[in-house]
């Protein structure tokens, strides 16, 4: 029947059952002990599957930090952040609304990061998947701060891969992470300071 959706199958849903325990498990695995010493063996017991079975529905270690890289940055949540931050209406809400942004992808994905970061300082693949990363969030940004100048928000002399550059080092997690772990300040505090530093350096007076 023209328009049918086929719903999936058992087999389907028990795969994708099997490829997110997979996932779950080398989350857990990579936080614990790092990327470079987790294998795929410990992988593979810990989801109660074949090492056979991590390569081939997760494409191995690699393919497996490259899904929670697509976690961190082309989740749904990124893709929310950049409409809420569209319809807010002034240049100071735009960045309201993508501090708040910060916090909840921060709070979901936080341990990613800290994964990724520690194994691109010694592992290459993962520093090419840090650069992507990287990449995407930039881009992300770059909708965002095309938007603030869109509503002449953006201050004289700044262009728009100027605020990028800005909001990018003001944001990134481990500064957050230093601003509200390390000093003490907590997320409510760093994220007004950090909010307070961003308006002062991108937007009108």
């Amino acid at each position: 029947m023209a328009g049918h959706t086929q719903l999936p199958t058992r087999r389907d849903q028990y795969a994708e059952m099997t490829r997110r325990e997979i996932v779950a498990v080398a989350r857990r695995l990579f936080a614990e002990q790092g990327y470079a010493r987790t294998t795929v063996g410990q992988i593979a017991r810990g989801a109660r599957v074949s090492p056979a079975t991590v390569y081939a529905q997760c494409g191995g270690k690699e393919g497996l930090l490259g899904i929670l890289i697509d976690m961190w940055t082309a989740a749904q949540i990124v893709r929310d952040i950049i409409a809420a931050c569209e319809a807010a209406d002034t240049g100071r809400t735009k960045l309201e609304v993508l501090a708040e942004g910060y916090v909840a992808i921060y709070e979901e994905s936080g341990d990613i990061i800290r994964i990724v970061e520690r194994a691109a300082a010694s592992v290459p693949v993962a520093e090419a998947f840090l650069r992507t990363a990287d990449e995407r969030h930039q881009e992300a940004l770059r909708q965002i701060v095309q938007r603030i100048q869109d509503v002449g928000d953006l201050a004289d002399g700044v262009s728009v891969e100027d605020a990028v550059r800005i909001i990018f080092f003001h944001f990134r997690y481990d500064q957050f992470a230093l601003a509200s772990d390390a000093f003490g300040w907590g997320v409510d505090r760093a994220v007004r300071w950090i909010t307070e530093r961003l308006g002062a350096a991108i937007l009108r007076d």
